[in-house]
Parts: C-alpha cells; structure tokens; sequence
C-alpha cells in the first residue's frame, strides 16, 4: 500500500530540494524540482489556487533561461531564475495553510479506535513501531533519490571549486584576527569593526554559491548574518534562502566566537 507522506516528512524533503536548487545546472531540472517542492508545501486541496498561480510564476522564471547564449550568460540566467524559484518556493512556505493539529488528533483517535474492534491487542502492539520505522526509511530514501537527481556531487558542478569555500572561510578568520585585506578572494570590500571589544569582519560581494557554502562552516565557529538577517535556527536550507533573498552577491557579516 502507498504510504504518504507526513507533513514533517514532506517538509524535510522540501528543506532539502531548496538546499541543492542553487546547484542544479539545467531549467528542465529546475522547473521539475522546483515544481516538486511546491507540490509537497502545497499539498491540500485548499490550496489548488495558491499552488496554480505559483507553478505559472515558477514556469515564467524558468522560461527566462533561454539556450543560444554564451555559457557565461546561460549561467548567469541560471542563477537568477535559481533565485527567483527560491523566493517563489519562500512565499509558498509564508501562505500554506497551517494544519489543524486538534482535527488531525481526531483523526486519528478514531482510526485507532476502528482498528482496536478488528485487531486483537496482541497484533496492535506488534505493529506500534512500524508506521515510525517505515516513515523514516521512507523519508531516507525519497532524499537519496532526490539528491541522485540533483546529482549531488558539487564536482560536477559548472563553476563551482570546494576549494573556495574553504579558502574563503580562512581568509574570513584570519580577518577576524587582525589580517584583513581591502578586499576578499572574489573582489568585493573586506572590513573589519569592532563591537563590544569583538572583530566583526563584513564580506560584501560574496557570491550565493560560496555564501551558502561557507556559511554552515562559520555559523559553527561564530555569530553569522547574511543580508542584514541573523537565522534564529541553522540549517543548510535556511542559510542558502539567506543567501539568495537579495538582489546581487550577498553580504556576510561573521564574528568568532570559538
């Protein structure tokens, strides 16, 4: 029997899709992934308006990539239709309909309960575990096709260098001890203030690949903000919508605290 997916099983798989988009390198794979992450947020009935209206919105920033171009241009076109399939994927997220958890409950207390008036106690207890245990293998293995979709080694990424990432990373740190350059490793302006006695280095001009990578490193060895927002909860997902929320490159700002 097909098993579907819960609402926090199909947000995991959600988060995961918004953390690869920016490495998905075609607009077939863009549209088709965006699309599927729409579907999981949208998922009620109620919602067939909302999620219309955001497909057309998802399909117009795709057909903006056009073949023809010179790679250069193709892949800047990428990038921004990336973006703005994100910032669609963000409102999606904003206008959901929350779930009705009390009717949810219900729900499920009488299903329950039908079942206890055609299983014995015995054969109940024997299966308590199993819908728990089948929703995580089912959730583990809808990321793994997702991720083999997305091809998700980022060595087959255009453009992309992991050597960055951690170049970038370094150079930050070493701002932040007192060796800070005018400018960092892709161009843009380097700074360094202090606040409350605390080195704050600001990096602007950083591009959304090495912001999203590079992020989840430093967040972990300090105090981060990404465009003018600090995340109140770390994950990759949040940090790449981060990164991606405004116009341009993005600006981290970073201070150590570790």
């Amino acid at each position: 029997m097909e098993k579907r997916l819960s609402p926090e099983e199909a947000d995991v798989i959600f988060q995961e899709i918004i953390r690869k988009l920016p490495s998905v390198s075609t607009p077939a794979k863009l549209e088709e992934l965006s699309l599927l992450a729409l579907a999981m947020m949208l998922r009620r009935t109620s919602s067939k308006d909302l999620r219309d209206e955001l497909s057309q919105q998802i399909r117009e920033i795709v057909s903006s990539v056009t073949p023809g171009h010179s790679p250069e241009a193709v892949r800047n076109a990428m990038r921004l239709a990336v973006r703005g399939c994100i910032k669609v994927l963000q409102v999606a997220k904003e206008r959901r309909q929350p779930r009705d958890t009390h009717l949810d409950t219900e729900k499920r207390l009488a299903s329950v309960a039908e079942q206890g008036h055609q299983t014995s106690s015995g054969t109940a207890a024997k299966f308590t575990d199993k819908p728990i245990i089948a929703g995580a293998i089912a959730v583990a293995a809808l990321i793994v096709l997702v991720g083999a979709y997305l091809g998700w080694s980022r060595k087959t990424d255009d453009g992309y260098d992991p050597n960055e990432t951690t170049k970038f990373v370094e150079q930050i740190i070493q701002a932040a001890h007192g060796e800070a350059p005018a400018t960092h490793m892709f161009g843009g302006p380097m700074e360094v203030s202090t606040m409350n006695g605390v080195p704050v280095v600001t990096a602007r001009g950083v591009p959304r690949r090495v912001c999203a990578a590079s992020g989840m490193r430093l967040v972990k060895k300090g105090l981060l903000s990404i465009n003018g927002d600090t995340p109140t909860r770390i994950s990759s997902a949040i940090i790449t919508e981060l990164c991606n929320k405004d116009e341009g490159d993005a600006t981290i700002m970073w201070a150590a605290t570790k």
